[in-house]
């Protein structure tokens, strides 16, 4: 193999592997502003702790990250449904009042750790389940969309 493709796979390995653990960013768009967050600047916000099981997990895990509530007040944002949507362009329209009241939180660390894409990072809309296991139903399983990569709000 010649130094050059060597240098080429090397590249595209290193590429691929910064996209896996940073490279993702949270969209959020408002009316006609959009604005990108990666895990870090998330982390400028007020943070949070969940500690809840999850319809996909055995056992409880501790989330890190904001609730959908102070993200609003922080970005003063004006709207009545969220429509998220997901890496692989999953899209679930959400009511935002019901999903404040059900405590919907915005996980981007789960265990002291920066939430990958193999575990349902960067980004993971998650619900008190075991505060509130009425939760478990489907409306708030389909709205609890890992590898989130947008939150557009009207």
């Amino acid at each position: 193999m010649s130094k050059l493709a060597v240098q080429f796979l090397l590249g595209l390995a290193f590429s691929l592997f910064g996209m896996l653990s940073y490279g993702y960013e949270l969209t959020i768009k408002n009316h006609e502003t959009a604005l990108h967050l990666s895990q870090e600047q998330l982390k400028d916000l007020t943070q949070e702790t969940l500690k809840t099981i999850t319809p996909w997990t055995n056992e409880p895990e501790v989330y890190s990250g904001v609730s959908l509530s102070a993200l609003i007040a922080h970005y003063q944002i004006q709207a009545t449904k969220v429509r998220a949507r997901a890496l692989n362009d999953y899209q679930v329209e959400i009511d935002l009042q019901q999903a404040i009241n059900s405590g919907a939180f915005i996980a981007s660390h789960a265990e002291g750790q920066p939430m990958r894409l193999r575990n349902k990072g960067p980004f993971w809309i998650v619900f008190p389940w075991s505060k509130y296991p009425h939760l478990i139903e489907r409306k708030y399983q389909d709205w609890s969309i890992w590898q989130l990569t947008e939150l557009s709000f009207y």
